[in-house]
């Protein structure tokens, strides 16, 4: 009973601060008299407090569960403010005329989203600066010039990301930054974003950035290499069900195509010459194809001579298959071993028969 109250005397200033809720004092010249505004949370209908402009001042008070991005509603001077706060007690002073030099204390957070906005978004600014310079350059000399530019940029941004989220581990801004060097990365490097992301902890996992990056890595990881393949069954042309378990102990090549697929069809020769170089080594393929018209699919597997087995539920992008594994574009394949483990991912040309060498020959 005592190690019992003596925990409880820990939690009770969390609990003390969660019944308090926050406070934002106000105080911005040229708010006219009588107007109102207003903190929303996800969207500006999700309205958390309102308050009345007297003389300048307002005070907002409410509460929430967990330190996030807010924003603070101005609609009489048509603006909004970025407010990264939990239950703090927060004060602003500042002029409408300049907001550029408006003061805002009392949140950790916050404090954490200036400096992000201070000296991370900025070094981001000029990488993409120099990469738009680099895509316009006329000249072989330009483009290497502003090759070296950008690539050291590039670097520098990157440096400064992985200092910051050393530096913040626990804060909720550091999720707004992966989520913002995420969105912003063309690679969309996801082993990058996940070693990232698995530094972070408390605050920095509860917030809306955060579960958002938890959705992106777990999509990510479907279908990626060194997992299980997703088990599926579809009718083959005959309509009689295949499932990709019934491969197994082979190498299989899930292709994913259509008739409709322009290069999906210029790249049918490659897989035809891979299959028939080693369909008697272990290894075949199985087409999943997003046709919606059968005669269609028919048409093009007789005409690009794919005798391995075709399946589809002609649903077009609904196809199960491809939504299980999210499959975005094709053409597209996933290579997968005697053990069902996914061991390449798009193979194509020259990289399809060189995989089938390295792994059969």
């Amino acid at each position: 009973m005592k190690k019992l109250f003596i925990a409880l005397l820990f939690l009770l200033p969390a609990l003390v601060q969660a019944q308090q809720g926050f406070t934002i004092q106000g105080k911005l010249v040229g708010l006219p008299e009588d107007c109102i505004v207003y903190l929303s949370g996800k969207t500006e209908k999700d309205t958390l407090a309102s308050a009345k402009v007297k003389q300048g001042a307002f005070t907002l008070k409410g509460n929430v569960t967990e330190t996030d991005s807010r924003m603070l509603v101005l609609p009489a001077v048509n603006r909004r403010m970025v407010l990264f706060m939990g239950n703090d007690q927060i004060h602003i002073n500042g002029n409408t005329k300049d907001f550029s030099d408006v003061s805002i204390s009392g949140s950790a957070a916050h404090s954490d989203y200036e400096a992000f906005i201070q000296y991370i978004k900025p070094l981001n600014d000029y990488v993409e600066y120099y990469r738009t310079q680099m895509q316009s350059a006329t000249t072989t000399g330009g483009r290497d010039s502003l090759a070296i530019m950008l690539n050291t940029a590039y670097n520098m941004y990157e440096n400064g990301v992985d200092r910051f989220v050393a530096r913040k581990k626990t804060s909720p801004v550091t999720a707004l930054l992966l989520a913002y060097s995420y969105d912003t990365d063309p690679n969309k490097d996801v082993n990058l974003l996940d070693r990232r992301f698995n530094m972070l902890s408390g605050d920095a996992l509860n917030n809306q950035f955060a579960r958002n990056l938890k959705q992106v890595l777990a999509v990510a990881k479907i279908g990626a290499v060194g997992t299980k393949a997703i088990e599926f069954t579809q009718n083959d042309v005959n309509g009689k069900p295949v499932s990709l378990s019934q491969f197994k102990g082979k190498y299989v090549l899930v292709d994913f195509w259509a008739s409709w697929c322009g290069p999906c069809r210029m790249e049918n020769p490659n897989v035809v010459a891979a299959y028939n170089q080693y369909k008697d080594k272990n290894f075949t393929v199985l087409g999943i194809s997003l046709d919606q018209e059968k005669q269609s699919w028919l048409t093009a597997i007789q005409k690009d001579n794919l005798s391995w087995t075709q399946v589809s539920d002609l649903q077009f992008w609904n196809n199960a298959v491809v939504r299980a594994y999210h499959i975005e574009s094709i053409p597209q394949n996933i290579l997968v071993g005697p053990d069902g483990t996914i061991v390449a991912r798009n193979l194509r040309g020259e990289s399809l028969a060189t995989k089938l060498k390295q792994l059969l020959n």
